[in-house]
């Protein structure tokens, strides 16, 4: 009888620490323009990963003098998938904002889109916003796990 009641306090936790998280989630969702994380995505993104973010967009060129446009795009629509069911928000902020060095992405002096987030280096907030609306953009194009 006491393992049952501590499985059923498990399974109440397990329940309770899903709902915590999709709450916060959804909080982060509340501050995040999506739309204007999709016009973003479309200006600065989508030459390489494509309009439906499967990386099949047209720099991609695995015949390319250029080593940085061989390199396959992410399908950013099964980051999620790949993470075991966890949207990876973290990784994709800093593979945006060159904290984490991605070959495809270019140097983190100039990354692909770099233009699109230089101008904002003065203006942290905006450029918080901007990351914040992007990464929900992303988060929000996710496909199930097959």
């Amino acid at each position: 009888m006491k393992s049952v009641c501590l499985v059923a306090l498990a399974v109440l936790l397990g329940f309770g620490g899903s709902f915590a998280f999709s709450q916060q989630a959804a909080k982060s969702h509340a501050r995040a323009n999506i739309a204007a994380g999709r016009e973003l995505f479309h200006q600065n993104c989508s030459v390489c990963h494509g309009e439906n973010a499967k990386g099949n967009g047209s720099m991609y060129d695995p015949e390319s003098a250029e080593e940085s446009r061989r390199i396959p795009p992410a399908d950013l629509t099964t980051l999620s998938a790949r993470n075991g069911g966890q949207f990876p928000a973290q990784h994709v902020r800093d593979s945006v904002y060159s904290k984490q060095v991605l070959p495809a992405h270019g140097t983190p002096d100039m990354p692909a889109w770099g233009h699109a987030f230089d101008i904002l280096k003065s203006n942290p907030k905006r450029l918080e916003e901007s990351l914040r609306n992007l990464t929900a953009y992303i988060e929000s194009i996710q496909e199930p796990a097959k």
